[in-house]
């Protein structure tokens, strides 16, 4: 089974998404046959540059909430978060440019596809991924520097100059603007959203319990298909 997933590493609900569809694949009979591909979705396409200021500080004064809404935001995510031990820093965030994170997870895929690891809730593809986000939201890292994203894939296994390749090569640049055009042409709105066997749709935030049952339905689903 396949299940495409559009993701912003800026994205707190595509980050605890991530983690709630690996657990449920880990807990799932046929997890180790379920191949994930990650896709780039860039909720601000044309941030070139980290905000030299406190991110809510950016977030108020670009229009995008008032001050309420974001503590509001915030406090509902960090209470989400921490029910499952992730510390949202929000405090601490810097709000940066995603396309070079997205350019390392594309080559993470690249690598796992070399080494036949592409299937199961373990391939590097979504440990770096994973990684990425973790830095981001919870160690207030910022993830659009080179040395930053080489050590989240150096800890998790990935070669480093396979990072730094990505960062710097168009190739890798020219995927992730067509996976967001992609996106852009299904009419994908936010993220996270989940394509089934391209097939099922699934948006917004699922929790493992709600993920547990989409795959058995899918996984049967598909089996029904190919008797």
């Amino acid at each position: 089974m396949r299940i495409d997933m559009w993701l912003d590493t800026c994205d707190p609900w595509s980050y605890l998404g991530l983690r709630h569809l690996r657990t449920a694949m880990d807990a799932f009979d046929h997890g180790d046959e379920i191949e994930v591909y990650l896709h780039a979705y860039l909720l601000d396409p044309d941030l070139d540059a980290p905000i030299d200021k406190p991110r809510v500080v950016a977030l108020v004064e670009s229009g995008a909430a008032t001050l309420e809404e974001v503590r509001e935001a915030d406090e509902r995510m960090r209470s989400l978060g921490a029910r499952e031990g992730v510390r949202f820093d929000f405090d601490s965030l810097v709000i940066a440019p995603t396309s070079r994170a997205h350019r390392v997870i594309a080559a993470a895929h690249d690598a796992d596809i070399d080494t036949d690891t592409v299937a199961g809730p373990d391939s590097l593809h979504l440990k770096v991924a994973e990684a990425i986000m973790r830095s981001h939201f919870e160690m207030g890292l910022d993830v659009s520097h080179p040395e930053v994203l080489i050590g989240c894939a150096q800890d998790i296994g990935m070669p480093g100059q396979l990072a730094a390749l990505a960062i710097e090569d168009e190739e890798w640049a020219s995927r992730v603007y067509s996976d967001y055009q992609m996106a852009m042409h299904m009419g994908v709105t936010s993220v996270p959203t989940y394509v089934l066997d391209a097939q099922f749709l699934v948006d917004g935030h699922q929790t493992v319990t709600a993920f547990s049952n989409i795959l058995a339905t899918a996984w049967d689903n598909a089996r029904k298909d190919h008797a």
